[in-house]
């Protein structure tokens, strides 16, 4: 245990055990004996079990929330296990935050989330949180197992401020092209509150906000967003946080406007599927798929690795908006979990390698019934 920790304990725990033997009302020392284990166990402490250990987090605060915002969060999670990873139901402690699954199953190796959204309608107000009751099923040692794990979340939605729409939505973007998109905030409260900055963590969204309206403590901001054509293949989640001249209570640090941004830049070329199953295999066989690649222009595939040499690969070396990819994988002799990444080279100067995980697994007759 941390030296520090053990330090804090012992700093309650002695002073507890005096009181306790000093002390001659029966009526306090059952309190006392009541209070001990929410000092060392909190309400809100997080199980070390095998449900928890698959998310990446388990708390999130989404600070200042304004009406109409689109606050939403994922709690991101990888199935670790070899066998399936079933999503079975998930409830919240408070109306004021909705719960749902990505998916309902996720294979090995694969990710999900339990994505939170906030109610920002104007129902609910100011401080808020809530726990979110996940339940999940897998098999563990041959047995069906099924965990429970909490998620926190929290939250001060604003009644002053509005956005609308709650969010920078980019929808689908094909790489190598920008987007733009604006919203409106509008704020109500006390005269000469201002933003003054913005923070951005990603390098390839600008945003600016333009005044367009004052009157009677009431302001208004034209939000413009743009997504530039340097950005990455892949989904875009960004928070827009523009400072206010208006100071947190008992802090020297300004408030900020939370504006999500939501989007996904395409890459020019789609494989599918990716990820790719090759199933249960018996030592010794031979499992051959198939992927499917699809461009808008023509193009050719020029080369086809993988991360396990036991992959055999098939293509045209014509030009074409369409190439198919026969992939032939060789089982070894013994038992073992599958795990290679493919990589996919084209002449499309604008693409770069794609990325196809596989996963498959090596099974015995006998090994496969005990399952």
């Amino acid at each position: 245990m941390d030296s520090a920790l053990l330090c804090a304990l012992c700093a309650i725990f002695v002073p507890f055990v005096a009181i306790f033997f000093t002390t001659q009302n029966t009526q306090r020392k059952l309190l006392l004996l009541i209070f001990l284990p929410c000092i060392f166990f909190p309400i809100n402490a997080v199980a070390n079990t095998w449900g928890t250990n698959l998310f990446a987090t388990h708390r999130h605060d989404f600070g200042q929330v304004v009406l109409g915002a689109d606050a939403e969060f994922r709690f991101e999670l990888t199935n670790t296990h070899n066998s399936d990873l079933r999503l079975l139901s998930v409830r919240s402690s408070c109306s004021c935050t909705t719960a749902r699954f990505s998916t309902s199953l996720l294979k090995p190796g694969e990710t999900g989330a339990v994505i939170a959204r906030m109610n920002t309608s104007g129902q609910h107000l100011h401080r808020k949180s809530a726990v979110l009751t996940v339940q999940l099923e897998t098999v563990i040692n041959g047995t069906s197992r099924i965990d429970t794990v909490q998620l926190f979340v929290s939250g001060y939605i604003r009644p002053d401020v509005l956005l609308n729409p709650g969010s920078i939505e980019f929808g689908s973007i094909s790489k190598g092209t920008s987007a733009v998109r604006t919203l409106q905030l509008e704020y109500t409260g006390r005269p000469g509150w201002a933003l003054t900055g913005i923070e951005r963590s990603q390098p390839f969204i600008y945003a600016r906000a333009e005044e367009t309206r004052r009157e009677h403590g009431a302001v208004a901001y034209k939000i413009t967003a743009i997504l530039r054509e340097d950005a990455p293949p892949g989904y875009v989640r960004d928070v827009l946080r523009f400072t206010t001249n208006e100071l947190q209570p008992g802090r020297a640090e300004p408030v900020k406007v939370m504006i999500p941004v939501h989007g996904v830049v395409t890459a020019t070329i789609q494989a599918k599927p990716s990820p790719m199953q090759i199933g249960v295999l018996a030592p010794g066989e031979t499992a051959v798929k198939n992927i499917v690649l699809r461009n808008v222009t023509p193009f050719r595939v020029t080369n086809v690795t993988a991360s396990d040499n036991r992959f055999r690969f098939a293509f045209s070396d014509r030009e074409n908006t369409v190439q198919l990819i026969t992939i032939a994988f060789s089982a070894s002799q013994f038992p073992q979990d599958v795990s290679a990444v493919i990589r996919i080279s084209t002449d499309d100067s604008r693409q770069d390698a794609i990325v196809v995980n596989v996963f498959g697994r090596v099974m015995t007759l006998e090994s496969h019934e005990r399952r």
